[in-house]
């Protein structure tokens, strides 16, 4: 299977080590902005740099990696849908609804398989931890609360702080993975949300402070706060979702705890990390998606995963603009 990737940055990256480990998979060729960059890359994997994604298109890859910043990617999506060419997106998938109605006739055809890469949903935690939830090991989920504490350090590129570019902070470079694991979890639409912001970096016009309001379909209530801090702190990752008659406390690179019924389990996955890298969620993401292009099955996080998520964006920036609760529109 052949394939290319759009944007070398740190994502890219990570999905290039993910699917280089996978036998008879060759990428074809790459763009990146940064020509230093490129040609080291070039030179390393023997890999062709090409300055337009026309060239990578005439190879006839399987399927394209777009790894671009947020504001770059409504073009190549509907290039390389109109090429029949399925995708594997960086989230978000778009910048916002504006931008997903100009793609969507290009990206709802049938016989492609689109993913979108909320990589976390591929780690061993989350994914033992839902099948325990889906089996009722503590009852009814009732309510989610989701702890996001991370620091901006200096591997990260400049232009997540340009809301021109990124569309927005905290929320659409992290906190959104937090928000498709609390969909995944709830196993329902959001209804409605309620949210509001503020700065501790006052030098930058996106939010690095986020407080999220989430009320589900199917009567789940959830919280998320994230945090994106221009020093130095301890990060923190948490997530616990509280049923009926126990609770599940996921800890993201760690495990996971099982409290039901007076009884603790604890599920420990540190040697695994320990084994296969903090990153290794971008391994069986690959897996899968390869998987689901060979079968023509829908992957573990799909296109309409990604289109509720940049609705849902949409919605959290227009609750704080308004200061009120939004109806979620589908």
């Amino acid at each position: 299977m052949k394939y290319g990737i759009l944007g070398i940055g740190q994502a890219g990256l990570r999905h290039f080590n993910a699917f280089n480990n996978i036998k008879n998979v060759k990428l074809l060729g790459f763009t990146e902005f940064d020509l230093k960059k490129a040609k080291k890359f070039e030179k390393k994997f023997n890999v062709k740099h090409f300055k337009k994604l026309e060239g990578i298109i005439s190879l006839k890859p399987d399927f394209i990696i777009i790894a671009l910043p947020h504001s770059f990617r409504l073009e190549p999506i509907k290039l390389c849908c109109k090429n029949n060419i399925n995708l594997l997106i960086e989230k978000p998938l778009v910048l916002n609804t504006r931008e997903l109605k100009i793609i969507n006739k290009y990206i709802s055809k049938k016989n492609l398989i689109h993913s979108i890469s909320f990589v976390h949903r591929y780690r061993k935690e989350v994914l033992n931890a839902k099948k325990i939830i889906d089996n009722k090991k503590i009852g009814k989920v009732k309510f989610i609360s989701e702890t996001m504490i991370s620091q901006k350090n200096n591997h990260l590129p400049n232009w997540i702080d340009n809301k021109k570019i990124s569309g927005g902070g905290v929320l659409l470079y992290n906190a959104i993975h937090s928000i498709d694991k609390i969909c995944f979890i709830a196993d329902s639409k959001i209804d409605n949300v309620f949210a509001n912001k503020t700065n501790i970096n006052e030098n930058i016009d996106v939010e690095d402070v986020i407080n999220i309001s989430l009320k589900f379909k199917n009567g789940v209530f959830a919280n998320l706060i994230a945090t994106f801090l221009p020093y130095v702190t301890t990060p923190k990752w948490e997530t616990k979702i509280f049923g009926s008659s126990g609770q599940v406390d996921i800890n993201i690179r760690k495990g996971f705890e099982l409290i039901s019924n007076n009884k603790f389990k604890k599920f420990d996955y540190s040697n695994y990390y320990k084994k296969n890298g903090p990153n290794y969620s971008f391994n069986i993401q690959a897996k899968s998606y390869i998987k689901s292009i060979k079968t023509k099955k829908p992957p573990l996080v799909n296109l309409d995963d990604g289109i509720n998520s940049v609705k849902i964006v949409d919605a959290i920036y227009e609750s704080i603009r308004k200061n009120k609760i939004i109806k979620m529109k589908y």
